[in-house]
């Protein structure tokens, strides 16, 4: 039996999701994105999943954006944007959860070529594990002008489960990592799996009292979204090989090809 608990947090996550799906219909599809990636398989047949694509796919939505006149900001227009609320349509950005080695080895160069700006969030803990990035590549990427190294938690767990004190090691162990090791800022955050199911309202607003200048969930949503949401639980697109093939064909993307973890 599941917990009577945990039912009232499923509802109020389909509910949630529910409302930013009407309001990314309101808004239009024009509006701002921040598109969330995880990792890359090398053929259509090999993605199992919502959070796996090919290269070619994630080559595609992104000239597909920028030759029908989309505008790739750099994170100082995103916080910008966010800081004034001054919503303009047509503008995307791009983020990385989790960091699997093919960002580098695939991902990095069509971001270079077409010059696009990205976060990398990191779990330091992933960091030279099987498939994930490993330390060589990540530092190269950290010195790239277009990249940008946030935190993903220590370890990518669920927040939800952790006391006030467990949160706080998570993101002071993985910021003094990432800071330690690479040489960077680290002043954003992504939440592991990122839904209301895995994030509480206390994990929202203890996030508030870190350096970070924002914090992004992996729910469906446009920034317009964010009077709703609050700066500290940013709507994102998860890219997916149905969504971008939607997407790019001028179809309005079916949410449940969009979910995030």
């Amino acid at each position: 039996m599941i917990p009577f608990s945990l039912r009232l947090i499923r509802e109020h996550n389909r509910l949630y999701k529910a409302w930013m799906r009407l309001l990314w219909r309101l808004h239009g599809r024009q509006s701002p994105i921040v598109l969330m990636v995880h990792g890359f398989k090398p053929s259509k047949e090999d993605c199992k999943s919502a959070f796996e694509m090919t290269c070619g796919s994630f080559r595609k939505m992104l000239e597909y954006l920028v030759n029908d006149g989309w505008h790739a900001m750099t994170w100082a227009e995103l916080l910008e944007m966010i800081d004034k609320r001054d919503w303009k349509n047509k503008c995307f950005y791009v983020t990385f959860d989790d960091v699997y080695d093919t960002v580098y080895t695939d991902a990095f160069p069509v971001l270079k070529q077409l010059d696009v700006p990205f976060t990398l969030f990191v779990s330091p803990d992933l960091v030279d594990k099987p498939g994930y990035i490993t330390k060589e590549h990540l530092r190269a990427l950290s010195w790239e002008p277009l990249c940008r190294i946030g935190c993903h938690g220590w370890q990518h767990k669920v927040f939800r489960n952790l006391s006030q004190d467990e949160m706080t090691e998570q993101c002071n162990k993985g910021n003094d990592w990432l800071q330690d090791e690479l040489g960077v800022e680290v002043d954003s955050f992504a939440f592991p799996y990122g839904r209301i199911v895995e994030v509480s309202n206390n994990n929202r607003q203890q996030i508030q009292k870190f350096s970070y200048k924002m914090a992004f969930s992996a729910l469906e949503g446009t920034l317009k979204a964010s009077w709703f949401t609050g700066r500290w639980f940013l709507p994102r697109i998860n890219m997916s090989e149905k969504f971008v093939e939607r997407f790019t064909s001028g179809d309005f993307p079916r949410f449940k090809d969009c979910e995030g973890r």
